[in-house]
């Protein structure tokens, strides 16, 4: 971060000097072409006169005509400008944070939709703990309030509501990939030099140009600067995981402890359950 902070002081130093060496520039040839729109003007003049027979006066083209000084400044401001080292900031770490940021909006909703479609499941891990309580009991009476639940609720799967739970998971596992992707390049300065050095060879800015997609076979972040005509890649191996690591991981995480399965949701008290879990 330290460095990124120098970088961008000297940025700022370099930009100012060369605003002087562009303002000298605008100015010579301001100079030179008010000149040479004088000089246009009394042709102009001159010639339409001549064929209706009048005669411009000796001087008419002086304010035309390119002093030494003139020349010499012009000249001047563009050696200058040409010397000068040019750059900006093409602004990798705005575009990818607001990115992983829209992403992990997307994650948000795509749980949502995977909590929906799982409330047929959690009616399953009810069925399952009302089926192992009759079955560790002395005598049939469980098992009758189990068939008495069976009745009174929709308990068996249907297939469409299968489908849409595979299919709500499938999509958080998608999301995640993307929001990960994102989120990686945002937080790594490597990656954010080569993005900017990716968008500052072609000239162009990520807020103006660029367009991005994850890609998992690759392992890359792609991005185009000119609609997808072409794309170059930022290599992002290093920042796999696991699934071993992500079930540790997620062992932990209120999502999952505070689920069917986390151990608590069908506990005698589960908020005291919750309270006292390590």
């Amino acid at each position: 971060m330290r460095q990124r902070h120098l970088l961008a002081v000297c940025l700022i130093a370099t930009a100012q000097a060369n605003a002087n060496e562009l303002d000298n520039l605008v100015n010579a040839s301001q100079d030179i072409r008010n000149t040479f729109k004088y000089g246009i003007q009394a042709i102009a003049g001159m010639d339409s006169y001549a064929a209706r027979g009048f005669i411009g006066p000796d001087g008419t083209v002086d304010q035309g005509l390119i002093d030494k000084a003139k020349q010499d400044a012009y000249n001047a401001a563009v050696v200058a400008v040409q010397n000068a080292e040019y750059s900006y900031d093409p602004n990798a770490q705005q575009y990818f944070n607001d990115e992983a940021n829209t992403a992990m909006d997307v994650v948000s909703q795509a749980i949502d939709s995977y909590v929906e479609a799982a409330q047929v499941l959690i009616e399953v891990a009810t069925i399952n703990e009302m089926a192992q309580d009759a079955q560790e009991a002395q005598d049939d009476r469980q098992a009758m309030e189990l068939q008495e639940y069976i009745s009174a609720n929709d308990v068996t799967l249907q297939d469409q509501e299968v489908e849409q739970y595979n299919d709500s998971l499938v999509a958080v596992q998608e999301a995640t990939q993307v929001a990960a992707a994102y989120m990686a390049v945002a937080n790594d300065e490597t990656l954010l030099e080569q993005a900017d050095d990716m968008a500052y060879d072609l000239r162009v800015t990520y807020q103006e140009a660029a367009t991005s997609f994850f890609d998992v076979a690759t392992q890359s972040m792609w991005v185009s600067f000119d609609g997808g005509s072409t794309i170059q890649g930022l290599a992002l191996g290093n920042y796999f995981v696991s699934v071993e690591s992500v079930l540790i991981e997620g062992e932990t995480q209120e999502f999952f402890t505070s689920s069917p399965e986390g151990g608590c949701w069908f506990a005698a008290d589960p908020e005291a359950c919750y309270n006292n879990a390590p």
